[in-house]
């Protein structure tokens, strides 16, 4: 019988094997260098992104925070405005240098939390300045914290991001009383004139914050920019284009 084709050798083919067997996990593990090296560039970048300014927690504990002074009522869900502590630049007075931080906006208590092992922390409004993220910036005014949307020489736009908590309905005597929940909620303020003024999330409400006489010109603006009184780049579009014509 005659056979036609190529011949394998076990010893050599064993070998061969082996060798690719090498091959493919060398390649693996620089496939993975590879995958997670942005990752550590980036983690690195977030640290010094401002300078280097360094992460003190002694010194943000002992200037610039204080421990929660008891238990709060425990709430079923997310209280965080992130998703997980994010690296941030704490801006104080014009005399003291920056200071980075890993925080959290607790949307319940209205505040920064820093973490240290089991205690927690509040960063103190009246110490801070402003808390920057990469793409996002809070900023203290009146002993509270705002989400910047726009901020000028004219005038900011401030959101201010919270939970309302609340109780699901159910039937006494049949079922048991639930666990508090709560939900998130968001409110827009124009800082103007050293003042707070709420802003409606309204066309009729945006439209009498400014003079009377820019009415045509505002609502004009409104219908052909298909401005949103929920969208709060929108609303910053509004005010920054018509900043000079609000009501003082």
């Amino acid at each position: 019988m005659v056979y036609s084709g190529v011949v394998h050798y076990p010893s050599e083919e064993k070998k061969n094997k082996k060798e690719f067997g090498l091959i493919i996990g060398v390649l693996t593990h620089m496939k993975l260098i590879l995958l997670f090296l942005p990752m550590l560039i980036i983690s690195q970048q977030g640290l010094t992104a401002y300078g280097d300014t360094g992460y003190n927690l002694n010194r943000i504990k002992r200037e610039l925070a204080a421990p929660y002074n008891s238990q709060k009522m425990v709430i079923k869900g997310n209280k965080y405005f992130f998703k997980n502590p994010t690296n941030a630049t704490l801006v104080l007075d014009d005399s003291k240098e920056p200071i980075n931080v890993i925080t959290n906006y607790n949307l319940l208590e209205q505040t920064f939390d820093v973490f240290d092992e089991n205690q927690i922390y509040k960063l103190l409004p009246s110490k801070i300045q402003k808390v920057i993220f990469p793409n996002i910036e809070f900023t203290s005014i009146n002993n509270k914290f705002y989400e910047v949307i726009e901020s000028n020489e004219d005038f900011s736009l401030l959101a201010d991001t919270y939970l309302e908590i609340y109780f699901p309905e159910y039937t006494p005597g049949i079922q048991e009383k639930p666990d508090p929940k709560y939900r998130k909620r968001n409110s827009v303020f124009l800082y103007y004139n050293n003042r707070f003024n709420y802003v409606e999330r309204r066309k009729n409400f945006l439209v009498s914050m400014f003079s009377k006489n820019m009415t045509k010109d505002i609502n004009t603006f409104i219908k052909k920019n298909k401005i949103s009184p929920r969208d709060n780049d929108e609303l910053k579009t509004l005010f920054l284009k018509f900043h000079s014509s609000l009501n003082r």
